[in-house]
Parts: structure tokens; C-alpha cells; sequence
């Protein structure tokens, strides 16, 4: 969960958005259902993650235990990573490696 924590909120919005689509749920419900019980004032009126706070998509993201989900949520920070050192520019031998470790 810490890399949660420090991902972008580009990246904490596709991990909501994402969880939204499989249908994934936390210990507080859904997405929409989360905002219910943890934001009494907006509730679900504000639903779009990409308008919410860092800290209301972690604490949402806070919210699973299940170690599949969290193993998700992991490699989807793991992945953005990846992607901005490739987007940084690699030499070919590191992304030799960053191939490597995603397909196996």
C-alpha cells in the first residue's frame, strides 16, 4: 500500500476508474458507495475520481485487503512507473530487462 500512497494522482485516478470497471469492491462498498459513507457533504454527486483529492482515492484505495486486489493495484503503480522511465528514455538493455520482468 505505500506505493500507493506516493503514486500520482494521474495514476491513484486510473487505479479508481480501473477498480470501477472490474467491479471491484473494498471493505466500504464500491466507488460510488465509498463516497457515501466518507464524504457526507458530496457523497456520490462528486463522483469522478479525477475531481477528487489524492487523499479521497487513497483512502478509498485504503479501504481493500483482499491481497489479489492489492497485488492489482501494485502492479498498475509498478507498471506507470515503468512506462515514465521508458518515456524518460532507456538505453536498450534496461528495456530488455523492463520486458522481461512484465511478461514473466
Amino acid at each position: 500500500m505505500e506505493k500507493i500512497e506516493l503514486a500520482p494522482k494521474e495514476v491513484l485516478v486510473d487505479i479508481v476508474k480501473m477498480s470501477q470497471k472490474r467491479g471491484m469492491t473494498g471493505s466500504n462498498g464500491d466507488w460510488k458507495e465509498f463516497l457515501t459513507v466518507y464524504d457526507k457533504k458530496l457523497g456520490k454527486s462528486l463522483s469522478d475520481p479525477a475531481k477528487r483529492s489524492p487523499a479521497d482515492l487513497i483512502a478509498f484505495l485504503k479501504t481493500f485487503t483482499n491481497e489479489g486486489d492489492l497485488k492489482f493495484f501494485a502492479k498498475m503503480v509498478e507498471m506507470r512507473d515503468s512506462a515514465e522511465v521508458i518515456d524518460k528514455g532507456t538505453d536498450p538493455e534496461q528495456l530488455s530487462s523492463l520486458v522481461f520482468l512484465f511478461i514473466f
